[in-house]
């Protein structure tokens, strides 16, 4: 049997759980392809795999590769998989519960990938799938944000702030953005009409005028996410990836709590938008994946900004 080289974990635990190690190549079962891994991304959810969050539905045995977000090629195909060719470069969102992209091949099913956007490299590419398929589901599902909306993005300097960012701007939306000051400086040259720093004013006396949307990104306690609500306009939506409060009584907000879903409709627009440059890929930093573990401890050091991808090369 073929082996592989993958960072994995045999146990839940710190960064430092992360290791080196080989495990057999998998192999392509009905409706699946083979895909050699040229780039994959960090996204908090792979921390909160390796610290056990997920052991419910994650097994480890005899270990568990973390990584969602994958960019490469289609090296092999299984019955009935017949939507791309060998040697086709693709991108996508993996199973959570399967083993994932910190590793050189990765099998999934076809209908989970797309065809990568011919002017991205790969390492652009792998930035892509969990964050623009995030803000999607937030921003753009049955169609939430109206064009020329106003929209306020709380969080706005992670992954998901940076693709919500730019899913906005395709609806002409008055954009409005919070982050900390360690990242403000990614939001440099976005043309958004306020930057507010959290770590040093009150977001609410600092806001010019009342918003249509909220997306709410950050993890706020429940009394914070409301002190946010009279922003919002009288039928406004507030919006969130980690969790959302209870409605005060008498109020006309809507509230929605979202979450990251494979969606082969909503990842196709998302190529589409790419492949016309009306959005951008958000990658901020390239690392090599043998600094997974030192990528997830900046990650709960609060010391990594925007969007990591990783090489995945041994």
């Amino acid at each position: 049997m073929e082996e592989m080289k993958v960072m994995a974990f045999t146990d839940f635990g710190a960064p430092d759980v992360l290791h080196l190690m080989k495990l057999d190549m998998p192999k392509p079962q009905e409706g699946e392809i083979l895909v050699r891994v040229k780039c994959a991304s960090f996204n908090p959810s792979d921390a909160l795999v390796r610290k056990g969050v997920f052991q419910k539905i994650i097994t480890l045995d005899p270990l568990h590769v973390p990584g969602v977000d994958f960019s490469g090629l289609v090296v092999a195909k299984g019955p009935q998989a017949d939507r791309f060719l060998i040697g086709e470069s693709v991108y996508g969102y993996l199973d959570i519960r399967r083993n994932g992209s910190y590793g050189e091949y990765v099998t999934l099913k076809e209908e989970d990938a797309c065809k990568m956007p011919t002017r991205l490299t790969y390492e652009e590419a792998a930035s892509i799938p969990l964050s623009y398929l995030t803000a999607y589901e937030a921003l753009m599902k049955s169609t939430l944000l109206k064009k020329g909306q106003s929209v306020l993005i709380y969080g706005a300097t992670g992954g998901v702030g940076l693709a919500a960012i730019a899913l906005a701007k395709t609806m002409d939306a008055k954009i409005y953005a919070v982050a900390g000051t360690e990242s403000l400086s990614l939001l440099e040259g976005k043309s958004l009409l306020k930057i507010m720093d959290y770590k040093k004013e009150n977001i609410v006396q600092s806001m010019p005028t009342k918003v249509d949307v909220i997306v709410n990104l950050a993890p706020l306690k429940k009394e914070d996410m409301l002190s946010l609500f009279p922003l919002l306009k009288e039928e406004g939506i507030f919006v969130s990836t980690t969790g959302v409060p209870d409605l005060p009584e008498g109020s006309r907000i809507t509230l929605l709590s979202v979450q990251t879903k494979r969606n082969e409709t909503h990842l196709s627009e998302i190529t589409k938008l790419l492949e016309e440059g009306k959005i951008t890929p958000i990658r901020t930093s390239t690392w090599p994946i043998t600094d997974a573990p030192l990528v997830h401890r900046l990650h709960e050091e609060g010391k990594l900004l925007g969007k990591a991808v990783f090489q995945v090369e041994f």
